[in-house]
């Protein structure tokens, strides 16, 4: 399909020539490795065909007992398990569990949060047993500087890009008939880097590409809704989807590799004599900061609460819940819930912030905050 190898030429190009990205490049297509297994309706042979690595194996749906029983997994950087990845044996979620605490990368798509991550990794995420429509919906970038993001935001902002139906920073996502909202369980662990309010408007839920970390060896598992090749979601969301799913496999072979960066992901990657990625900074490194945010000086939980001179606040203190008025000059649609770290922007149910700290909420994530007992931000006893 000759689109898709323009498609990721072009990726490679950009990130080549323009996202000074080039010895990123040079050492995915000497060093990387990448396993994709075929799904009943995720085809990742279409791309995993043009991507750049040293070495892609493909595994067919109908292949999938015989071969992940001989298939040495720890052998690759990233492993794709196209949706909806049931059919892979139970027999098998051992070693995929296995794979991630060993330091492996496992990206899924769509149906297989229920049938991979829910089942072999519970806790994090889950399907919320809505099903979408077959629709293109907008989505917003929420940590455009995160290194699975890198480029993204400003590639979509070209002029080649440009839509009249779609913001600048936003793209089109596909989502097959029946795709399933993805949930998140742990806020501490998940992180969302995609989101989209249509979907959350319309199924519950808005987030379209997260990832937690799993083990202490660097593990991790990705997951998006829809699919790797996003037939319906334009050049632009497909430009996206390849850019994204390129920019996973440039950060596994980059931290295999021991590569950094001198500052900021658009600079140029240098060697470092050292086996694991460093940053020259002298701040923990940006990776490390949105996998482990420190709650230090950030949020305030009533573990580290402490009654000083200047402190008098205590556990017991209390702070009443206030509904905001949008409209009031003094908010802000682009402040960002404390909970969720999303921002107000087309939001329509009701704000809420507490009324000491002024910290923000959406009206669900307060409902789970209220569970907790206390402020995110402040840790007050919250009262309506």
């Amino acid at each position: 399909m000759g689109d898709w190898k323009d498609l990721y030429s072009e990726v490679r190009k950009r990130k080549m020539e323009a996202l000074n990205k080039k010895d990123v490049v040079e050492a995915v297509e000497k060093h990387g490795k990448i396993l994709a297994i075929e799904g009943e309706y995720e085809k990742p042979d279409k791309i995993i065909e043009h991507i750049y690595a040293a070495e892609k194996q493909f595994v067919k749906k109908k292949n999938i007992k015989k071969e992940i029983r001989k298939l040495d997994f720890g052998r690759f950087d990233v492993v794709l398990i196209g949706c909806s990845g049931r059919s892979i044996p139970a027999a098998a979620f051992p070693k995929i569990k296995e794979y991630v605490l060993n330091g492996g990368w496992l990206l899924t798509t769509d149906w297989a949060i229920e049938s991979i991550v829910e089942a072999i990794f519970p806790g994090y995420i889950r399907w919320n047993r809505e099903k979408t429509a077959d629709a293109v919906v907008s989505c917003q970038i929420v940590e455009p500087n995160h290194p699975f993001l890198h480029g993204l935001k400003a590639e979509l902002e070209q002029s080649k890009w440009a839509s009249k139906n779609t913001k600048k920073a936003e793209f089109k996502w596909w989502l097959e008939v029946k795709s399933f909202p993805i949930q998140i369980i742990n806020y501490d662990q998940v992180k969302v880097l995609l989101n989209s309010w249509e979907i959350k408007k319309k199924w519950g839920e808005g987030p379209v590409l997260v990832y937690f970390n799993y083990g202490k060896n660097g593990g991790r598992v990705i997951h998006m809704i829809s699919h790797t090749h996003l037939q319906k979601g334009g050049k632009k969301g497909k430009y996206a989807s390849a850019l994204i799913l390129t920019n996973i496999l440039d950060e596994k072979v980059s931290q295999k590799m021991g590569m950094k960066k001198s500052s900021g992901y658009s600079d140029t990657w240098q060697y470092t004599q050292q086996g694991a990625p460093q940053y020259n900074t002298n701040s923990p490194p940006l990776e490390e900061q949105w996998v482990n945010p420190s709650h230090q000086g950030d949020y305030i939980t009533p573990s580290n609460v402490q009654d000083t001179p200047d402190n008098e606040m205590g556990l017991t203190t209390t702070s009443q819940i206030v509904e905001v008025d949008p409209k009031n000059p003094s908010f802000s649609y682009g402040s960002k819930c404390v909970v969720c770290r999303y921002d107000f922007g087309e939001y329509t149910e009701k704000i809420y912030k507490c009324k000491e700290c002024g910290a923000p909420y959406h009206q669900n994530c307060l409902n789970r905050q209220i569970n907790e007992g206390v402020c995110k931000k402040c840790g007050r006893i919250l009262l309506w």
